[in-house]
């Protein structure tokens, strides 16, 4: 009896370093690209966004009515298509082994005249959350548009404020600024928290 214990202890340690090992590698593998969306892309972003409404609503679903669940049972988000039109803002895929993991909205709709990018939305789908792949492709798309960016959080959103903290904070080593400052574009929830920092003081070194 006791061999035989010890077999079945042993065989599952084995088990657990093998399925240990396959998470670790299957981690490494899941390195994100941002792609430049097209027009074609429009829809397929629109699509993403009601995740990323839905995701937030854990966190902003009570600030007002515009975040509760709509009657047909389906998410809407603002109507991405000036970022297809307007020649001042970038939308990008991020995608996973060529799986759609996401996507980035650029554009230079700072808070203050001093900035030169801010990040207008960002949403990495559930699937692929915790697994570095939101902080790689946020960095990729720092060291694409070198300058000052801005990042704004509203303070409901707690996860997505300690993400940037930690995302924005090893990104440029802690030399960021983070202040709460007052918005014009949302009258149920006017402050933001918005990270500042230059992102050519590192792409240079």
């Amino acid at each position: 009896v006791f061999s035989i214990i010890c077999s079945l202890i042993t065989f599952n340690l084995v088990l657990m370093v093998d399925i240990g090992d396959k998470t670790k590698m299957s981690s490494k593998l899941l390195r994100p690209i941002i792609v430049p969306a097209t027009y074609n892309d429009y829809p397929v972003i629109q699509n993403m966004a009601r995740f990323y409404v839905y995701d937030l609503s854990r966190y902003c679903g009570f600030i007002s009515e515009d975040w509760s669940m709509p009657a047909n049972g389906l998410y809407e988000c603002f109507d991405f298509r000036i970022y297809f039109e307007d020649e001042n803002r970038w939308p990008f895929l991020i995608k996973v082994n060529s799986e759609l993991a996401g996507f980035i909205l650029v554009d230079k709709e700072t808070k203050e005249s001093s900035s030169n990018w801010n990040m207008g939305e960002f949403f990495v789908i559930a699937k692929f959350q915790n697994k570095g792949i939101s902080r790689e492709a946020a960095w990729e798309v720092f060291n694409k548009y070198s300058g000052i960016w801005e990042v704004s959080v509203i303070p409901e959103n707690h996860k997505g404020l300690n993400f940037w903290k930690r995302v924005i904070g090893t990104y440029t080593n802690g030399k960021f600024s983070c202040q709460v400052k007052v918005v014009d574009f949302d009258k149920y929830q006017p402050h933001r928290h918005i990270f500042t920092f230059d992102t050519k003081i590192f792409s240079e070194n």
